[in-house]
């Protein structure tokens, strides 16, 4: 495996409030943008400001969206049903699209480099840290923004509490309770001085295993999310998961004395 060390790390649970954006950009330019974009947009600010990543131009940008909008594209399909397709609501049609969270991304960081959403369910945040992985072996880019954003169900909301059996392989946590998460890592094959961890092992592959147990938060993105807490506190971590036939271990150390 190359080496990886991660120069920037800034995770969120929940939503992020608008103030929370007046250091980077104007509010006012937030308007219309769907709230999974806005809350990886605000952790991949925080994370690129960690790491004093100034120029963003050639920054390669790795997205682990899961599912997408989901709520997007839920309000994209009531537009349909209440007004008809010539009517249906491009707004949410828009944000239901996976990509739109890259062009968010892209627009708003300034980067030029390359770009690749995955939507793989549980499987999503390990694809996007192999593709990561692949930018930098192939010398695409300097450093990867790995962005990994999450969003709500509203129908598993509705459903899954009184039924949690129904969707069982396809979120870890179908009791809840429900929340947004993003995580945002910089990405480098270079130690540098802004170094905080070393990535020592980072595999990924499919397997037979259907679920996994003892899973702290809902979303797919929880180990993206754990893994980003452990390195905010500065502890070595060794993390693995099999789920919805996928299998990753991610482990890492302090860079940090």
């Amino acid at each position: 495996m190359h080496k990886l060390f991660i120069e920037g790390v800034s995770f969120l649970r929940g939503d992020a409030s608008l103030e929370s954006f007046a250091p980077f950009v104007q509010v006012r330019q937030l308007r219309r943008m769907e709230m999974i974009a806005k809350n990886v947009l605000l952790c991949s600010f925080r994370a690129c400001e960690q790491a004093q990543v100034i120029d963003r131009s050639d920054m390669g940008i790795s997205i682990s969206c899961g599912t997408g909008s989901l709520e997007n594209t839920c309000k994209f399909l009531d537009s349909i049903i209440e007004d008809g397709d010539e009517l249906s609501s491009p707004t949410a049609f828009a944000g239901s699209v996976h990509n739109a969270t890259g062009l968010t991304l892209s627009l708003f960081l300034g980067s030029h480099g390359p770009c690749v959403t995955t939507g793989q369910l549980e499987g999503s945040f390990g694809a996007a840290f192999l593709t990561a992985q692949q930018f930098l072996a192939q010398k695409m880019c300097s450093r990867v923004l790995v962005a990994v954003t999450e969003d709500i169900n509203p129908v598993g909301m509705d459903l899954l509490p009184a039924d949690t059996g129904r969707f069982s392989s396809l979120f870890p946590r179908p009791q809840g309770p429900f929340e947004r998460v993003a995580v945002a890592f910089v990405v480098t094959s270079e130690k540098s001085p802004m170094a905080l961890f070393e990535i020592t092992r980072f595999e990924f592959s499919r397997t037979s295993a259907q679920q996994v147990q003892n899973i702290s938060v809902s979303s797919p993105a929880y180990m993206a999310l754990q893994a980003a807490e452990l390195m905010a506190a500065q502890k070595t971590f060794s993390l693995h998961t099999s789920f919805a036939g996928t299998d990753l271990l991610l482990e890492g150390n302090s860079c940090v004395n």
